[in-house]
């Protein structure tokens, strides 16, 4: 999360620790998890799920139509971490979903640095979920999943902790 000396969240000091056994605690038995993560978090990030309790059922990759800068590979990928609580449970399009989701990334004006695209977490949670179901994001950042979930008729709880992305959050839910 850091890049060179700044920060990139104002609230970015929460470990990740502090955070999992919660998730772990109010989600449902038989449910799934969706966490974005980086290559360097990753392993840390895997190693907390296991930890708090979740299986991993899968590791899925996000390929972006564009490239973040490296001195090694150019990134063009994210990388998701497909988690379950409890029993393993199918995910609803079995046979049509592959490990590799291409959804083009959002270019130029973004809400938030790490904001997803709608479509992006409408295909997660179609297959994660039905109808009237509840999706948690605890790290709403601008609100694309709740949208998304909004759309789905799903019901949505989101938090955020910083303010000013809460805001947009809130007035992007109540736009659409």
């Amino acid at each position: 999360m850091l890049s060179g000396n700044r920060k990139l969240f104002k609230h970015q000091k929460l470990k990740i620790s502090d955070w999992m056994p919660q998730l772990f605690r109010v989600l449902k038995q038989e449910s799934h998890c969706y966490i974005f993560t980086n290559v360097i978090n990753m392993e840390e990030m895997l190693r907390e799920a296991r930890v708090a309790g979740f299986k991993l059922h899968n590791i899925l990759g996000w390929l972006k139509n564009n490239n973040t800068p490296s001195q090694y590979y150019m990134k063009n990928c994210e990388y998701v971490l497909f988690l379950r609580k409890g029993k393993a449970k199918w995910i609803n399009n079995i046979g049509g979903s592959k490990t590799i989701h291409k959804y083009d990334n959002i270019i130029g004006h973004k809400l938030h640095p790490t904001e997803k695209p709608v479509e992006l977490l409408k295909f997660y949670i179609s297959n994660s979920s039905k109808e009237e179901d509840i999706i948690l994001d605890p790290f709403a950042g601008s609100g694309s999943t709740l949208i998304a979930a909004k759309v789905l008729n799903r019901n949505y709880i989101g938090y955020e902790i910083d303010k000013q992305y809460y805001n947009i959050a809130f007035n992007k839910i109540n736009k659409n």
